[in-house]
């Protein structure tokens, strides 16, 4: 049973056209708990081309059927009632999904619980304002321009917030009149299932909102199916490309890839230290560091690099008191997601012990479960493997720098181009900054940190298109021109 009552043994069925069902397929796998590498449950299934030809049937039959005739007001209606069972759902279901995601449920009555809250509200008062554009028949023709939905939708998520982007996906998808097929990670697919009966209570139409579950090979039968539209990726750049050739390879089909960082923190002599260190320590130990937006670079001014560096490691040493079991509503800290990326994580930093001096960490934790210490490298080689690459755990390094421009030298020069944190008190260096850093989002006084109101995603390889905000409702719809022939 999970801590809050919810038993994982529900959720070991696909959820297709309101209801949990059978998979086709016969192929299944297990999941563990990461805290102590305990089998969670071993039944969940593989969907395999016949799940995937249901699962698109039932949500095209929606979208051309009942869905289609919604009215706005009739869609925001579904997203309030939906927000107001998760008032009494959301934590048991956060709490569920800990148990093979190991986020600690510590993060899920204020943090995930707000974001997931917020995001149905924010696009709730969407739906009703899709306006287009209208051009003048000054040359004969009445021009009209609506934004019309696409259609069905895929959404591929990740492991590392697997119910936050159920919502942050589906949500501006089905305020735009389209439908939604959710593939969660394969590592955390709980939350998703259990969240997915929530839509039906609260007046979605069976097809409109589906969750399959599956590997990597059940999210290539999703990006190359004919009859899906769009695909919202969440994940590595090796897949996200993988996504993209599929989508090519078959209908054209629209792809929104938000994909990895390697996100700098620019800390200059004149910023509030309190500040930057509280930021940057978050910014790479949220989610045991399992996050694209982590704040794995951290330049700092050679003038207070000697006062900044010994505080940092005197943080990042004492972090290890707050690592424990993620059920434990009081610790913070929890697990990476499973062994091999544990695995994974340990050999990159065994390798970086080459490349840069260990200061703090460098070390699995404890004896049992998947458990890493916070770790830093000071001063790596410009080639190094832990400067250069994504890590996906809590390993950062600091590098010191003297300039503005040798820090945004060393700051761009990075195929990833997704986040970035500048600390000063000076606001025109700040926004000069802002400017010159090749990232989608630069925080000011701040790193590691998203809004529901704005864009969100990266340049380079850190991704294609925008989350969040009006830019992502844009990317779910297609723009259509209607012409007037007023001589007619």
């Amino acid at each position: 049973m999970g801590s809050a009552g919810l038993d994982p043994q529900l959720y070991t069925k696909l959820f297709l056209n309101g209801q949990y069902v059978a998979s086709k397929s016969k192929e299944t796998y297990s999941l563990r708990n990461p805290k102590d590498n305990t089998v969670v449950l071993d039944n969940i299934p593989i969907a395999g081309h016949e799940d995937v030809e249901a699962a698109v049937k039932y949500a095209e039959d929606a979208f051309h059927g009942p869905w289609s005739r919604f009215t706005a007001m009739q869609r925001t209606e579904c997203f309030l009632k939906l927000a107001a069972l998760l008032e009494e759902e959301l934590t048991p279901i956060l709490t569920l999904d800990s148990l093979t995601s190991g986020i600690p449920v510590s993060l899920a009555p204020v943090r995930e619980r707000n974001y997931i809250r917020n995001c149905l509200l924010y696009y709730a008062g969407w739906t009703d304002k899709q306006k287009g554009d209208y051009f003048p028949a000054d040359d004969g023709f009445v021009k009209i321009v609506r934004h019309e939905p696409l259609g069905v939708c895929a959404a591929i998520n990740p492991f590392n917030a697997p119910v936050p982007c159920v919502f942050l996906k589906a949500a501006p998808a089905l305020a735009t009149g389209n439908v939604m097929i959710v593939k969660p990670s394969e590592k955390t697919p709980l939350g998703s299932l259990a969240v997915a009966a929530l839509f039906e209570k609260a007046g979605f139409p069976p097809g409109v909102f589906q969750v399959i579950t599956g590997p990597g090979s059940t999210g290539a039968l999703l990006a190359e199916h004919m009859k899906i539209r769009k695909v919202s990726f969440t994940g590595s750049i090796t897949t996200g490309k993988k996504i993209q050739v599929a989508a090519a390879r078959s209908n054209l089909k629209r792809v929104t890839l938000e994909l990895g960082g390697k996100s700098p923190a620019v800390i200059f002599e004149d910023a509030n230290l309190e500040n930057a260190l509280t930021w940057t320590i978050n910014g790479i130990l949220t989610r045991s560091g399992q996050l694209c937006v982590a704040a794995s670079r951290v330049y700092v001014q050679k003038s207070i690099a000697d006062r900044f560096i010994e505080e940092y490691k005197t943080r990042m040493k004492a972090a290890v008191n707050d690592l424990g079991d993620p059920q434990d509503p009081n610790v913070k800290l929890g697990p990476m997601i499973d062994q091999a990326q544990l695995e994974r994580v340990k050999e990159i930093v065994e390798r970086g012990k080459h490349e840069a001096e260990l200061v703090v960490g460098g070390n699995q934790y404890g004896d049992k479960g998947c458990y890493m210490e916070p770790t830093l490298f000071l001063n790596p080689k410009d080639d190094a493997e832990i400067y250069r690459n994504e890590i996906f755990g809590p390993v950062s390094i600091i590098k010191t720098f003297e300039t503005e421009e040798e820090v945004l030298k060393l700051a761009n020069d990075t195929e990833f181009g997704l986040m970035s944190g500048v600390f000063t008190r000076d606001i025109t260096r700040a926004l000069r900054m802002s400017s010159a850093l090749e990232t989608g989002v630069v925080g000011i006084n701040c790193v590691s940190l998203q809004s529901l109101q704005a864009p969100f995603g990266g340049k380079k390889q850190s991704g294609i298109g925008r989350e969040f905000g009006e830019y992502a409702l844009r990317l779910f719809t297609e723009p259509k021109t209607v012409i007037i022939n007023m001589a007619a």
